[in-house]
């Protein structure tokens, strides 16, 4: 009997360590360009501190590094909308609004129902390329 409790117990703190080791994610947080962050309905959005045209340039340069292939891109006067597709044959799209205070808000969706490493992922890339132009 003890030895039936003895293994109860441990199999319990076994599966109870494998659950909190589970909940722990690593996470890339982009620097102090980039604020209010948000994951919401498989959207990931910012604000990053540059203007539309340098966001432009800048999500741009991160496809062509990420080899994306172009699908859509449309200019239009409040906002810019891309489409790509990546290796995998993902969609991934981008949506940028320029705000009153003349920063860019972005939003990022990869896949159907998004990915939020992607999306964090390209977001910091984005920013890198930002911080590379003395943006």
């Amino acid at each position: 009997m003890r030895k039936v409790v003895s293994s109860f117990i441990f199999g319990l703190l076994l599966v109870s360590v494998l659950a909190l080791t589970s909940c722990v994610t690593k996470t890339t947080g982009p620097s102090h360009n980039v604020s209010n962050e948000r994951y919401l309905m498989g959207t990931y959005s910012a604000v990053l501190s540059s203007n539309m045209f340098e966001t432009d340039k800048a999500i741009r340069a991160t496809a062509a590094r990420a080899k994306f292939i172009e699908e859509s891109r449309r200019n239009k006067y409040t906002h810019i909308e891309y489409i790509y597709r990546d290796f995998y044959d993902n969609r991934v799209s981008f949506t940028v609004w320029e705000t009153e205070d003349k920063q860019s808000k972005i939003e990022i969706k990869v896949g159907k129902v998004g990915d939020k490493a992607s999306s964090q992922e390209l977001l910091v890339a984005i920013d890198e390329e930002l911080r590379a132009r003395g943006r």
